[in-house]
């Protein structure tokens, strides 16, 4: 049986990567997107095309879909050859392959003139461009009698080396505490529930109780206010959040853009040449960055956010 089962798995791998055919058609379509042609097994080649850098949408729907069409249409040939009596062609194969991957670029941007071959099929799509969405945001001051929390994490590789930072604000915009801290290895959402968390405790601390926090990570504004699951590894730090938020009498957590969030961002950075929690009670000890994000939001300096959109144009 078990010998079966070694056979079984050399077929698929002789037919959909290590076999004569299979290699010359992986190395046709391999070429054009620069990428190397031999791969000592088919999940090797698939992770392959998938891991890929992608330029833009319509390029990364190309090698995110390209295997699959190899594959399937290395298996129909196979069947053809087998039971249809049919000759093995590899140009038919290799015009099927780039047919569906035409097909499918057409049929998601008919806007764009795809070309006729697959070396410049794969070109093009490589030098398309992102339309670019441009919009202004700013920090805004909280509510009278409320306490403005804006916290930021940042990971070194992820998961990595992780750290906080995080800046209070009272109804001015004045300063009432900010922070940086490392928090040794971790995720860039642990390090981000580690930031909130920190910017809380110390607002409970300092006697706020009227509280707005503002993350720029959507996912982690959504853990926090319960409206999806949270990932296991944060399991920890969300309880000690809903812990401290059931010690404030009114509490909010919204999202913020990071173009409006480069205070608490400047703060996260710095904490990777720290050993342990800095505190700064007023503007003049905040590192040079932080200082200038700080007084650029209590003059409420506007930044651009340049956001690439869906929509993809042809190469000039």
């Amino acid at each position: 049986m078990e010998g079966l089962k070694r056979a079984g798995l050399d077929s698929i791998e002789h037919t959909f990567n290590s076999g004569q055919f299979a290699g010359r058609v992986w190395s046709f379509f391999s070429a054009s997107a620069g990428l190397k042609e031999e791969q000592p097994s088919l999940q090797a080649r698939l992770r392959q095309w998938w891991s890929a850098t992608a330029t833009n949408a319509g390029h990364q729907l190309l090698l995110q879909a390209t295997p699959t069409f190899v594959c399937w249409n290395l298996w129909k040939n196979r069947c053809a050859c087998k039971y249809g009596g049919k000759a093995t062609n590899i140009s038919r194969v290799k015009y099927a392959i780039y047919k569906d991957t035409f097909k499918m670029l057409q049929n998601t941007f008919p806007h764009i003139k795809w070309p006729s071959n697959w070396t410049a099929l794969y070109q093009t799509s490589e030098k398309c461009k992102h339309d670019i969405k441009v919009c202004k945001v700013a920090w805004n001051r909280p509510p009278e009698e409320w306490i403005k929390i804006n916290t930021d994490g940042s990971a070194i590789n992820n998961p990595g080396k992780i750290g906080a930072g995080g800046i209070l604000r009272d109804t001015e915009g004045r300063l009432v505490l900010a922070f940086a801290t490392s928090l040794g290895e971790g995720s860039n959402n642990q390090a981000e529930m580690e930031a909130a968390q920190f910017g809380l405790s110390w607002a409970i601390d300092l006697d706020y109780r009227n509280i707005i926090l503002e993350v720029d990570s959507q996912i982690v504004v959504q853990w926090i206010t319960k409206k999806t699951t949270h990932h296991w590894s944060v399991s920890n730090q969300l309880e000690k959040i809903q812990q401290l938020i059931q010690r404030a009498h009114k509490f909010k957590c919204e999202h913020i853009f990071r173009e409006a969030n480069w205070t608490a961002d400047s703060l996260s950075k710095h904490s990777h040449g720290t050993t342990g929690p800095q505190l700064y009670f007023n503007n003049n000890q905040m590192p040079k960055e932080a200082q200038a994000y700080y007084r650029m939001d209590l003059m409420n300096m506007p930044s651009f956010r340049r956001k690439k959109t869906k929509k993809i144009f042809e190469p000039p």
